[in-house]
């Protein structure tokens, strides 16, 4: 399925992706679109021009607005049907190819380079997960969290807890250094201090983006509602102040040490482009089997997708690579996640985000937070540049992507998400 948009070998933008996302140029309106190799499609003005003529049930409004979420709400009957008929359109000797169609390209495709990108959708809820048993396990060491590392329901549970939705951002948008209340050392007699975090931290997460209908308040979805009610995924950083985490979070859960900002990608990958990439969950050896509400029907309800993160130290030019995990680690699918949020009758809704909780491998370079990779600040490391971390400074910049890669009879058929960035700024005075 060769584009005829020009697309590099290694582009994270195959034809076979196809994600969804928000863009504007020099201040201009925002506009939905997806995006081909380093093209940026404008899906408003394709609708406007009857590109979309023919697909049943597409309605030119979904692209007049400035989120996803009308076009996200749709059934993925017909959310599976534009992203084909977007294929077909970019492909050669298709019956709807817009090959050579050079006026509606000029005023449809824009260099992704010379645009800005926004949150592609309006979130309305934003729950965190904890599904990784690596992350779970070292965080509750770490953390010195009354109990056992791993919290008795977390085999049986996805455990999570209520974010934020008004701080979650899109990606490049500046993160200040959050103020709050902090615990006394040790070693003093002096009560907590209020006061710049002094532990800045981020997690590589991976962000469901919830489609469909939902449901109901009082009505249930299960793990099998997934591909219907799942719009797609996208990278997500769920920063945190760790010493603020600490002292505030026995015995409701976090609160100001993760309220401050949330960074999403801003391409959303759908689930159909990462059917091809489809994979199992990890071997649950010694465990009760899961309440009947949380067993998946899929013997491969996850995916195979490389994740890197970098650090680019202030004052420093090169990135200093410190993950490498992949998201099939995870010990919970996003069905489940799902299935587990709905089971109490809590409603969902276009546009609403799971966060799947920091992925976190079994190796030293799979650790996917500070806390982790440094054992809660004992053990600093070297960034490119020589500087010492053990946790961000102001001006560091941290970067994460995500691809699942593979090819389709010799072209690039890579399933990418872009860039998840943000850089810290310096605590209010």
């Amino acid at each position: 399925m060769p584009s005829f948009i020009p697309i590099d070998s290694d582009s994270d933008f195959s034809i076979h992706n196809i994600p969804f996302g928000v863009f504007s140029q020099q201040g201009g309106e925002k506009r939905c679109a997806t995006r081909i190799g380093d093209t940026v499609v404008d899906l408003r003005q394709l609708a406007r021009k009857g590109a979309f003529d023919g697909v049943e049930g597409f309605s030119a409004s979904w692209f007049e607005q400035t989120t996803l979420n009308d076009f996200a709400s749709q059934p993925l009957s017909t959310r599976r049907a534009v992203r084909l008929h977007i294929q077909d359109l970019f492909t050669p000797d298709t019956n709807v190819s817009l090959e050579g169609k050079k006026d509606l390209l000029n005023t449809a495709l824009f260099d992704a380079n010379t645009v800005d990108l926004h949150l592609p959708v309006r979130v309305g809820d934003y729950t965190d997960f904890c599904a990784s048993e690596y992350h779970t396990t070292n965080a509750g060491r770490l953390m010195k969290v009354p109990g056992p590392p791993l919290p008795p329901a977390w085999n049986y549970l996805p455990i999570g807890y209520h974010g934020r939705a008004s701080s979650v951002v899109v990606s490049g948008t500046p993160i200040t250094r959050p103020r709050g209340m902090r615990p006394p050392a040790p070693s003093s007699n002096s009560g907590p201090s209020f006061g710049p975090t002094a532990s800045l931290d981020m997690e590589y997460e991976m962000a469901a983006i919830v489609g469909g209908k939902g449901n109901a308040l009082g009505e249930t979805l299960g793990t099998g509602d997934v591909m219907e009610n799942i719009f797609g995924l996208a990278i997500m950083n769920d920063w945190s102040a760790r010493e603020i985490q600490g002292f505030e979070m026995t015995p409701l859960g976090p609160f100001n040490g993760k309220n401050f900002g949330t960074t999403v990608s801003p391409w959303i990958v759908t689930l159909d482009a990462l059917l091809p990439f489809k994979t199992g969950l990890p071997p649950r050896e010694g465990i009760p089997e899961m309440a009947k509400y949380l067993q998946e029907d899929d013997d491969q309800p996850t995916f195979d997708i490389d994740l890197d993160m970098s650090i680019t130290a202030s004052g420093e030019e090169k990135p200093t690579h410190v993950m490498r995990s992949n998201l099939k680690h995870l010990a919970y699918s996003f069905g489940q996640m799902l299935a587990h949020h709905t089971v109490s009758g809590c409603p969902m809704q276009a546009g609403d985000m799971l966060g799947s909780g920091t992925i976190s491998g079994p190796e030293p370079n799979s650790l996917a937070c500070l806390l982790e990779i440094t054992e809660r600040g004992s053990k600093p490391f070297k960034t490119s540049g020589g500087q010492e971390r053990v946790w961000l400074q102001d001006g560091d910049r941290v970067d994460m992507t995500a691809v699942a890669k593979r090819t389709v009879d010799g072209e690039n058929a890579n399933v990418g998400f872009g860039n998840c960035s943000g850089v810290i700024k310096p605590a209010k005075a």
